[in-house]
């Protein structure tokens, strides 16, 4: 077999893993696949593991990550993303506390706070890039610990409506570049949820199904 089809068939066995796992190893949690989940993984530069040729790159389902964003990271676009990691984390004892412009020019400021509103950690996020600063990542590696072993809990829970929502909004402000928004999400009978991202005008560009189990897309 000639090289180029090896390394085609290798990478669609790749991305088909990616999409049968949960949503995608960028929105797996830190606390699955040793804390290099949704909001750590495919942050390494634009050739990362998400980068410009991964699940969410080139050709795959939205083409922002990896380079900059067509309208910069708002403030509440970036508390949005801490809510639905800590969510998707299951961290009881943090919670998002302050957002706000960071003394650093085209940095965020998002205080984590404790279950006794202490804060904890000030997690910094680029304007330009949507992404968490990699010092920021590195220091709630080091804040949220090992994994826990029992992976298989992932599986018990099921998210409501509110939740859904905002999974699949931090999604679309994670991959979307900014040119695309959250549209209608609903419950199917048969207890998933459909979403439609929209342009800013409003127009349908994409239509998804959502497990509420995981919150990530299953077809």
């Amino acid at each position: 077999m000639k090289r180029k089809t090896t390394l085609k068939l290798a990478a669609a066995l790749i991305a088909t893993t990616m999409i049968a796992t949960p949503f995608a190893a960028t929105y797996a949690s830190p606390g699955e696949r040793e804390h290099k989940g949704e909001y750590m993984r495919g942050e390494h530069g634009e050739h990362g593991e998400h980068g410009e040729h991964g699940k969410y790159g080139k050709g795959g389902m939205f083409h922002g990550e990896g380079r900059a964003r067509a309208v910069p990271l708002t403030i509440d676009e970036a508390r949005t993303l801490v809510d639905a990691m800590l969510l998707k984390m299951g961290e009881a004892n943090l919670k998002t506390g302050d957002a706000k412009a960071s003394e650093q020019a085209g940095k965020i400021d998002v205080v984590l706070l404790n279950a006794s509103g202490d804060v904890v950690e000030v997690l910094k996020f680029d304007e330009k890039t949507g992404r968490m600063d990699r010092g920021t990542r590195h220091d709630l590696r080091k804040l949220i610990g090992k994994p826990n072993k029992d992976k298989s809990a992932r599986f018990d829970r099921k998210f409501t409506a509110d939740q859904m929502t905002l999974l699949a909004n931090a999604m679309v402000i994670r991959f979307g570049n900014g040119e695309l928004k959250l549209g209608d999400i609903t419950e199917t009978p048969r207890g998933t949820y459909t979403a439609t991202v929209t342009n800013q005008a409003g127009d349908i560009v994409r239509e998804m199904e959502l497990s509420s189990v995981t919150g990530r897309p299953i077809s």
